[in-house]
């Protein structure tokens, strides 16, 4: 299974709380040689002491980051697929219009018009910050699929080393940034991927704050799987995305 262009890459964009192994089973069926699945700031190895750009906490900020990424990686033509937070910079980088984008993948996807959380939501996503207790109450909440033991544990690990900082601005300003404008700026074809099932962003937001905004969109329902699609339904969720892009027009520029 291949898509139009020889060298489409699969920019993937991991949530809130997370890092880019969030995507690696998706990366597997995708072809590792095909995807970049870099650490937005402040989370995974960026979230690290060393790590670059840790600081940068906006979703502009991240979406800044995500470009010199791939930038440096000179990728060709790409799609940008994110995942809940994820989703949010990748609705702000595509509004940029980069070269070589080709398309738009949003997955369970943060509404760009701003996150409905309650303040008991909110206070309970901060808390969890460097609490592997709360952070395995957090997952056991969200999904509907079991997770592998590895992937539970790669997700307790990346709940203690992101910053504290990072943590606390999406839940106290990045989800609540009204970016409708930019989804609104959006040229290229863009995929929706949500599940009726999603405890954590529901099947109804979606259609209500995030399928309305975009001029060019696909849909793709999943049922029975949660909020954490990358790993609960890696095959569908790479059936879904390959299928998308082998439909996509060769990007301009």
């Amino acid at each position: 299974m291949t898509s139009p262009h020889a060298d489409l890459t699969f920019v993937l964009l991991h949530g809130f709380g997370t890092s880019g192994r969030v995507w690696h089973r998706v990366a597997e069926q995708l072809g590792q040689g095909r995807t970049l699945c870099p650490d937005l700031p402040g989370f995974g190895a960026a979230g690290e002491p060393d790590g670059a750009s840790s600081n940068a906490s906006t979703v502009a900020q991240m979406a800044d980051h995500v470009q010199t990424v791939i930038e440096a990686a000179s990728v060709g033509a790409f799609v940008l697929v994110g995942h809940s937070m994820g989703a949010k910079v990748a609705v702000e980088l595509a509004a940029r219009a980069p070269v070589g984008l080709a398309g738009l993948a949003l997955v369970a996807p943060s509404p760009p018009g701003g996150e409905p959380m309650t303040d008991q939501d909110r206070r309970e996503l901060k808390a969890a910050w460097n609490d592997p207790d709360r952070l395995r109450a957090l997952y056991g909440r969200i999904t509907r699929r079991p997770l592998s033991g590895d992937d539970l544990q790669a997700l307790l690990l990346d709940g203690q080393r992101a910053r504290l900082a990072a943590w606390l601005a999406w839940p106290d300003a990045g989800s609540r940034e009204d970016l409708s404008h930019r989804a609104r700026a959006v040229r290229v074809p863009t995929l929706v991927i949500a599940s009726r099932d999603d405890p954590a962003i529901s099947f109804e937001t979606i259609e209500q704050d995030v399928v309305p905004l975009f001029p060019a969109l696909e849909r793709t329902t999943l049922t029975g799987v949660g909020h954490l699609s990358p790993l609960e339904a890696p095959g569908e969720l790479s059936a879904a995305l390959l299928a998308w892009s082998r439909r996509l027009p060769e990007p301009q520029g």
